[in-house]
């Protein structure tokens, strides 16, 4: 049986890492039994979770993890897409994961310091936890100086926040799924971003956004129903 090693749930949703949950949706759409294990981050590839265990194979990162489940295992999420649809998931995740994503990291690691210590290294004894949390903060907000948006102001922050918000929630529209009455891939990356959104226990500025939208709202309950909920009951 497949393994997905991934964080433990934690701030009221199933992982507080929107790739951990990424992962767990597209396995559940894949319709192949697996199951979850919590182990230490620090002894995973390249120290992140999630991670896809397959006997033997240890797959790190979402990415890879989707293309092992389709060349692999013969899953095809995306066959019901056209070209066009298929160009427009490739933009939306870029924009989900690799924009969208870090000005949440800013904000979740900004606001909510405290919070954060205490849930991603409830495993650290406690004399050390505000040290490796400090060091991991740091190398955080380096990676985001150097990815750019670290470089702009919190109100910046917030209006790119609020225009991501717009774009995603303008394209899902009242379809069910982002492209369709149908999942894809793409559902994956947008579940698990506004996963730790909508359904987290934390507020803020881009929280505050997403909520303002009934048609993210719901797509998050029908993709936890639908998807995730049903697969739970095929295990």
């Amino acid at each position: 049986m497949l393994t997905l090693l991934t964080f433990k749930p934690g701030l009221g949703v199933s992982s507080p890492s929107p790739f951990a949950v990424k992962a767990d949706a597209l396995l559940a759409m894949s319709g192949l039994p697996y199951e979850k294990e919590f182990g230490d981050v620090r002894k995973a590839p390249r120290g992140k979770f999630p991670v896809l265990g397959d006997g033997d194979t240890l797959v790190p990162d979402t990415a890879h993890i989707q293309a092992y489940l389709e060349n692999q295992k013969g899953i095809d999420f995306d066959s019901h897409l056209t070209s066009q649809q298929l160009a427009v998931a490739t933009a939306f995740r870029r924009l989900i994961e690799h924009h969208f994503y870090f000005i949440n990291a800013h904000f979740r690691w900004t606001d909510h310091g405290s919070a954060i210590k205490e849930t991603y290294f409830e495993d650290v004894p406690n004399l050390m936890r505000g040290f490796v949390f400090g060091m991991v903060r740091k190398s955080l907000f380096k990676s985001l100086h150097m990815q750019g948006l670290g470089r702009h102001s919190r109100e910046e922050l917030i209006e790119f926040g609020r225009q991501d918000v717009e774009a995603i929630a303008g394209q899902l529209g009242t379809s069910d799924y982002f492209l369709g009455d149908k999942p894809s891939s793409i559902d994956a990356s947008l579940y698990g971003a506004l996963h730790n959104l909508i359904d987290c226990e934390l507020d803020g500025p881009i929280e505050q956004f997403c909520m303002t939208h009934q048609n993210l709202i719901d797509y998050c309950a029908r993709f936890k129903a639908e998807i995730l909920d049903l697969g739970e009951t095929k295990q």
